[in-house]
């Protein structure tokens, strides 16, 4: 009894002390991507080294492993620990490394969110870049907004290999094989489970992916006047070609009135969002990071989203799933630790998220948001449109993927090339003639959230599956009812359980990607719903 009570109150002065830690590194993080000021940045990185030097003390280390060595303690207390051992992995470097780690972190973090690129003496955000690449005609100009945007891949590149090796090296130290493979471990995820879905998500939609390409560069023969030879990544609507979405809602609508017409919808299904969306930052403007994100500042009821909310689609899908976040983080139970109080694994969070961002599709819900008057005209089927958008994003997720992925197992490797032979062999994107340059370090995620971009795909395939299984359940996914199960089954629990413990429970028992892919090999899209 006396040692359950020292183990008690031994997990109870660590949640404590590491929340005091956590939450003014994280009001510094937001305050640097809201303001895009430097003196945020040197707060963020203060904060995040003390958080970092309490997580790779050994003294700290060695009480925690003793600890864990008590077979008697209750499976919530044991949970605690495992999740905090598990956490530590990637911070037990020598001071020396870990300062050099995390300011290089902070540097390129902050270059990345304020980067703007220059074109014919315009300064131009991700922002602008993403519009004109929506509206430009002339093949040459988007050419060259299209290398205006990637040129801050030349700065990046030698930094991140740089931090890329050294946490390499931290990884192997602890007998990984690299940082990717120690990252998964830290997640409770098995490297197999990784490989088997891609392969049978490929096995299964290759086929569908490229025909939908094949409609695709159609079009953009037809709108640029090129051949098909000629089409390359800035003939696309997004720079890496990782969503198709070129066309703006029938129905342009205030940003103020899709919010206040979101938190109703949710107020009606049982989640009150409105606080969260009083302390967001959603209008685009100057001076704040490019990036889209949801914090939790301080793992309670401290939640903000940061995005560049625009009156269409985009704009919409973007701000549901932002909202999914949010939802998730919420409604996970007041009552657990620290430790505990965060979603059982990422993918569960983006599987969310990724649900939720299929509403800006879903005519059904916009008549409902909207009065019962569509913002899209009869013209625009929403079904076919989704497909293509999965798609394209499935097999730019799936690039990204592996191409991190052989990073880290060799980043002296020629990179460069590693890039293009990836984007053609999995998006069949042809590469451009100025190829040799590291245009795949301008996407910040392989910078600031490392081995995070997996969760995007397994999130996908989450997303199907909570979809499939609650229309079967309750005959369609976006009722209160069908809600109200997702949050007891998954929101709840945090991460008092492991994730497959949870999906094993409250869904088929496994990560299926075989909704996801039945669903993409359609040629269109609805709400499901059960007869």
């Amino acid at each position: 009894m006396r040692t359950s009570r020292s183990l008690a109150r031994y997990a109870q002065d660590t949640n404590d002390l590491l929340r005091s830690l956590y939450s003014p590194m994280m009001h510094a993080l937001w305050m640097v991507m809201t303001t895009g000021e430097w003196k945020w940045v040197q707060e963020s990185e203060r904060h995040e080294k003390a958080y970092q030097k309490t997580l790779s003390s050994p003294l700290f280390r060695r009480n925690l492993l003793r600890r864990m060595d008590d077979n008697s303690a209750e499976p919530l207390l044991r949970r605690q620990l495992d999740v905090l051992r598990r956490e530590m992995l990637e911070h037990r470097a020598s001071p020396v490394k870990r300062e050099r780690m995390a300011s290089l972190w902070n540097d390129l973090h902050y270059m990345l969110a304020t980067f703007q690129a220059e074109v014919n003496g315009a300064l131009l955000s991700e922002h602008s870049m993403l519009v004109l690449l929506r509206s430009l005609r002339d093949t040459g100009l988007r050419r060259k907004v299209w290398l205006a945007g990637m040129q801050v891949g030349a700065s990046v590149a030698p930094r991140l290999i740089e931090l890329v090796t050294l946490r390499n090296e931290v990884a192997v130290k602890q007998g990984f094989a690299n940082f990717y493979e120690m990252k998964l471990y830290a997640q409770e995820t098995e490297p197999r489970l990784l490989e088997e879905l891609i392969r049978t998500i490929r096995r299964g939609l290759d086929g569908a992916y490229r025909r939908e390409k094949e409609r695709i560069d159609e079009e953009l023969v037809e709108t640029f006047r090129v051949s098909k030879s000629a089409l390359r990544s800035w003939h696309y609507a997004h720079p890496f070609v990782q969503s198709h979405n070129p066309f703006l809602l029938g129905e342009t609508i205030e940003p103020d009135g899709i919010e206040g017409r979101i938190a109703s919808w949710l107020h009606s299904r049982g989640f009150d969002i409105g606080p969260v969306l009083l302390r967001s930052d959603t209008a685009p403007r100057s001076g704040k990071s490019q990036a889209n994100c949801c914090l939790n500042v301080n793992r309670g009821d401290d939640i903000r989203l940061s995005c560049h909310l625009t009156p269409d689609r985009k704009g919409l899908s973007l701000l549901l799933h932002e909202l999914g976040h949010a939802v998730y983080e919420q409604e996970i139970d007041p009552a657990l630790p620290f430790l505990l109080h965060q979603p059982a694994h990422p993918l569960l969070s983006e599987g969310t998220a990724l649900l939720f961002e299929r509403l800006a599709w879903d005519r059904g819900w916009l008549q409902e948001l909207n009065g019962g008057i569509s913002f899209v005209s009869e013209e625009q089927d929403s079904g076919p449109a989704l497909r293509r958008e999965l798609l394209v994003k499935l097999y730019w997720t799936m690039t990204l993927v592996e191409f991190e992925k052989r990073m880290y197992e060799n980043p002296r490797q020629p990179l460069n090339r590693l890039w293009w032979e990836t984007v053609e062999q999995i998006q069949g994107i042809p590469r451009p003639e100025e190829w040799d340059f590291p245009y795949w370090a301008a996407k910040a995620h392989l910078t600031t959230l490392p081995v995070h971009y997996y969760n995007y795909l397994l999130g996908e395939v989450a997303a199907s599956q909570f979809q499939h299984e609650l229309t079967a359940r309750f005959g369609t996914w976006r009722s209160a009812e069908a809600l109200g199960y997702l949050r007891e089954s998954v929101f709840r629990p945090g991460a008092a359980r492991p994730w497959t413990g949870l999906l094993a429970e409250g869904f088929s028992g496994r990560l299926d990607p075989l909704p996801l892919i039945r669903q993409l090999q359609n040629t269109t899209i609805h709400e499901e719903r059960r007869e």
